[in-house]
């Protein structure tokens, strides 16, 4: 069994370069939209031009996925490193929407390139530790911070200055990721690496393949139903949450607060949340997880005052942060090194479709719908899902049992 001084190295560099990333895309998270708007008025062409970038993340991570078997993970980390510094400076020079949407398409190459392989490279070096899912929360928790401290500094950086200083500074920090790439991934194998099936040059399996993996495993299976209604309701909370709390306060500071207890609660709980998945194990993490955030999505949509929806958002923040490390040691331990590129390649896939059609189910329920009650629909996907999840598991384990 390895231990963490085996693979410092390693988790240091990914520690640096997943939260120099989460810091720089949260810098333009206060002001992106405006800028777009400032370059096309067209509602259809800046919901488009957000499209783009998850739509064109996806395809590329989907070939990147395969590919790293054929030509191994280090180089395609290098390039989408590299790649990384360019978006931020064509966002900033955009003239026409055409320009960013070139810098969108670049934005997805980039982080297909660097995100599911990142992602895959840390989980091959752990899957021989015991503190798996402590290790995952404190990456998480340092996430979390990195992504509120970049928001709120970006904010702060455009109205000080000028609109797009924020994205002059979001090229000045993704220079980290892309040196630490060079000379980190640019490197030979040292032992360490070398435990790790890095490059497979013969393989040859169906396109399909990532997805066929997916189903022939109960727990990644299982971890997939869960997923898709968690994607969902990640996806909407920017659209519901607000419309609600203005149903109860017109204020856009409460609104604000709201979310960023969220963000408080998500990084108090993954600091704990680890040790839990790693002593209790992951299957107990995911339904405890699932169950929070089932109980508590119900109880916000019946919610009859700003105080009970708040607290029961914090409380939602307690399901959302448990299930990361649940979902990253089931992935650990499931999925099996040489072919894990690839299927966690699938998992990105899925959840950025299912991210970018949530908004178009709830702007149409919307129309229907008061926003609460909306909210209910999109809990009722999430026991409906831990139900059929939980169904078929058994199931599944039940048959490979008797063979």
């Amino acid at each position: 069994m390895l231990k963490f001084k085996d693979l410092k190295k390693e988790y240091l560099v990914v520690f640096l370069i997943s939260i120099s990333i989460v810091f720089s895309g949260s810098l333009i998270a206060p002001i992106e939209q405006r800028f777009v708007s400032g370059l096309a008025e067209n509602s259809v062409l800046m919901g488009l031009v957000f499209t783009m970038g998850t739509l064109s993340l996806s395809v590329f991570a989907l070939i990147f996925g395969r590919l790293s078997r054929r030509y191994g993970k280090n180089r395609f980390i290098i390039i989408g490193a590299a790649l990384g510094i360019l978006y931020p400076l064509i966002y900033a020079t955009s003239t026409n929407i055409l320009q960013y949407m070139g810098g969108k398409l670049i934005f997805g190459f980039a982080g297909a390139a660097l995100g599911p392989l990142l992602i895959a490279y840390l989980q091959e070096h752990l899957s021989g530790l015991k503190n798996q899912g402590r290790l995952l929360g404190y990456l998480w928790s340092a996430q979390s911070i990195a992504g509120s401290f970049g928001a709120i500094l970006g904010g702060l950086i455009a109205d000080k200055y000028f609109l797009s200083a924020p994205y002059y500074l979001q090229f000045i920090v993704l220079l980290i990721p892309f040196l630490l790439a060079i000379k980190f991934f640019g490197e030979k194998k040292n032992k360490t690496q070398s435990q790790v099936s890095e490059v497979e040059p013969h393989s040859s399996h169906s396109y399909f393949f990532g997805v066929k993996y997916l189903f022939s495993k109960a727990y990644l299976l299982y971890h997939l139903i869960l997923e898709i209604p968690f994607r969902l309701n990640w996806a909407v909370k920017i659209i519901l949450y607000p419309l609600i709390i203005i149903s109860f306060v017109d204020s856009n500071v409460i609104t604000g607060s709201v979310f960023a207890t969220q963000g408080v609660v998500a990084m108090i709980v993954l600091l704990f949340a680890g040790a839990f998945v790693d002593k209790k194990g992951y299957l107990i993490g995911m339904k405890m997880s699932f169950l929070i955030l089932a109980v508590t999505s119900s109880l916000m949509a019946f919610s009859t005052s700003l105080k009970m929806f708040w607290i029961f958002a914090a409380l939602f923040a307690v399901g959302e942060a448990l299930s990361g490390p649940a979902k990253g040691v089931l992935e650990i331990r499931n999925i099996e090194n040489k072919y894990r590129a690839e299927v966690i390649a699938v998992f990105v896939t899925i959840g950025y479709i299912f991210e970018a059609i949530s908004p178009f189910i709830a702007g149409i329920l919307l129309t229907v719908l008061p926003p609460q009650t909306v909210l209910l629909f999109y809990s009722f996907t999430i026991w409906i899902s831990l139900g059929v999840a939980n169904i078929i598991l058994k199931a599944r384990l039940k048959k490979k049992n008797k063979q």
